[in-house]
């Protein structure tokens, strides 16, 4: 990014040439995959292996990593301190088996054909909405590449890339919006047979029967490749008892839970996207946005079975530049319904998070935007990203803050599983509310609950503040990006929400150890009490061996038995009414 900049070219060349170039999409879906869920996983479908720290050394020393790791580490490195984040110690696992010799050269995990149709339906505001294309759109030779990062706290990521070239039209636009609509499912499908999962099909070309899969279906097929093939690179470097681990039931586990073939809930991606095209990076310029004003939605014509539809004599009549500006808002937002926007919706949607609008910065280097979802950048050319997307699909300095954020998002989700799950245990205690019966006074779960904070605090300081990512970004531009983003995502909203809340919850400790001390309070009365009956009847016995005398018949054996007992009586009656001590 700061170092990507792209290289002060000549002056841009007139708009409808810049058009008549292909761009570039570079999509990364990421899916992070929680330690919990790869010891499980482990434990259900191989008894061979276990998921811990021992493992990941394992990981950390194969050696076809090393060309993937010699490759982008040093870029990581050259925008990020990161050995200032003492106890973040991510590393990049390559995906697939290299060819002998060859494990230093970036690996192809496949090249696919992705195929869109020619009618494209949507309801969104109460309206069912299609568009019409003469032909379906269609995408060739999409290079896919897939790797993984392990995480410091034992969790791992995967990430699979696609490369898309396409065409500025039309049926392009809204086929790349098809593609972010899958990953990212908002507007209502009216039948199963126009926009779905299934309508977005994709061929590989190393597979010799061609078979078509959908996009969802092809991701979670890729998906289940790439985890059988790393465990069992980790079976055979750690010479483990070879039950085999088959990975068609691991994904199944770690996408569905106990569910194996069912759909994947589990798959909850975040991508980053590069546009890779000097035509949308010159329409993104300030000064042409600024020319914006004449736009207007576009309605579209009535159709009898109640649909309103986009066709040709439609999107005819939209000049080219507007088309793409409505395309660019939508894909931003993603909204596939980009051309009912007005100007005002296409100047938010195409404000960029980088360059500001009164920055300084020279702008001719890339433009930056950022959902909750997805983070985009718009680039005329990149050195960072030639260099790096032959390995990683992306740009590596783009890819390291979306990491950072990406971890950091799963540590403030942990956060809040666990600020919940203390407060619902002091609900369940009745330190929070009116007891309800059945339930006991509170004081009968002090320790539990004493317990469960001093867990609270361990637990938070292992999983969640010793992996939490800071800003190590050396340059203006990557550290403004890295919390643009975690903005976006709310990720300092949050984490400052459930850090009120802790301290408000933590002054219930107070109250707990109050419990803690009174009940110990009673403890020590009781034992205090017993004490004293033990002692009261010690000296009973002695008083009453002074009573033997007495019936000697000796005078004064007789007055020495009596004194014994009177003394014995009042020690036995001043010990019974002793107190109990206060424990300070």
């Amino acid at each position: 990014m700061s170092q990507s900049a792209a290289e002060a070219g000549p002056a841009p060349a007139r708009t409808d040439e810049l058009r008549q170039h292909a761009g570039k999409l570079h999509l990364t879906t990421s899916f992070l995959i929680r330690h919990e869920s790869l010891r499980a996983a482990l434990e259900t479908r191989t008894s061979a292996l276990r998921w811990d720290k021992k493992l990941f050394d394992v990981l950390r020393s194969q050696p076809h990593n090393s060309g993937l790791s010699q490759a982008v580490e040093p870029m990581f490195d050259d925008i990020a301190d990161r050995k200032r984040g003492l106890f973040v110690d991510d590393f990049l696992i390559q995906s697939g088996s290299p060819h002998p010799g060859r494990d230093h050269r970036p690996v192809l995990s496949d090249s696919i054909d992705i195929g869109v149709p020619s009618l494209i339906a949507w309801s969104t505001e109460g309206n069912d909405l299609r568009a019409e294309f003469d032909r379906p759109a269609r995408f060739e030779g999409v290079h896919c590449r897939a790797f993984w990062v392990a995480h410091s706290n034992l969790s791992l990521s995967y990430h699979l890339s696609f490369e898309i070239p396409y065409r500025h039209t039309a049926s392009d636009y809204y086929a790349l919006s098809v593609l972010q609509k899958v990953l990212f499912p908002t507007e209502t499908v009216p039948t199963t047979k126009e926009l779905d999962a299934g309508a977005v099909l994709t061929t590989s070309r190393y597979d010799p029967r061609r078979l078509e899969r959908s996009l969802s279906d092809y991701i979670r097929h890729r998906f289940t490749i790439d985890v059988a093939d790393l465990f069992k690179r980790i079976l055979t470097t750690s010479s483990a008892p070879a039950k085999a681990v088959e990975g068609t039931g691991l994904a199944h586990v770690l996408l569905d839970g106990d569910h194996p073939g069912g759909p994947v809930s589990n798959w909850k991606p975040v991508c980053v996207s590069v546009l890779e095209d000097a035509y949308f990076f010159h329409l993104l310029r300030p000064d042409r946005r600024d020319r914006l004003a004449r736009l207007g939605a576009v309605e579209p014509a009535g159709a009898d079975d109640g649909f309103l539809v986009y066709d040709h004599c439609v999107l005819d009549r939209c000049d080219a530049d507007d088309l793409a500006y409505y395309f660019l808002s939508g894909y931003f937002q993603n909204v596939i319904d980009f051309l009912r926007q007005d100007v005002s919706e296409v100047l938010d949607g195409t404000e960029p998070v980088y360059p500001l609008p009164d920055a300084e910065e020279d702008p001719a280097s890339l433009t930056l935007y950022v959902s909750p979802t997805a983070v985009y950048e718009v680039v005329d050319r990149s050195r960072s990203l030639s260099a790096g997307h032959r390995w990683i699909g992306t740009c590596p300095y783009l890819f390291l803050v979306h990491l950072m954020t990406l971890h950091n998002e799963d540590l403030v989700r942990r956060y809040e599983e666990q600020v919940r799950g203390l407060i619902d245990h002091l609900e369940r205690v009745d330190l929070l509310g009116v007891r309800a019966p059945g339930r006991g006074h509170p004081s009968a779960h002090s320790d539990e609950t004493f317990n469960r904070f001093r867990d609270f605090r361990l637990t938070t300081f292992e999983e969640v503040h010793r992996h939490r990512y800071f800003n190590i970004l050396r340059y203006s531009t990557e550290s403004a990006f890295y919390e643009a983003i975690e903005d976006a995502r709310g990720i300092h909203q949050r984490e400052q929400y459930w850090a009120a809340v802790v301290r408000d919850v933590e002054r219930m400790e107070t109250a707990v150890d109050d419990l803690r001390t009174a009940r110990q309070q009673r403890a020590d009365s009781l034992r205090n009490k017993l004490l004293g009956a033990v002692a009261v009847i010690g000296i009973l016995q002695v008083a009453f061996e002074g009573l033997n005398y007495s019936f000697e018949g000796n005078p004064g054996k007789i007055a020495w038995a009596i004194g014994l007992f009177l003394g014995a009586a009042l020690l036995a009656a001043a010990v019974a009414l002793l107190p109990g001590r206060s424990k300070k």
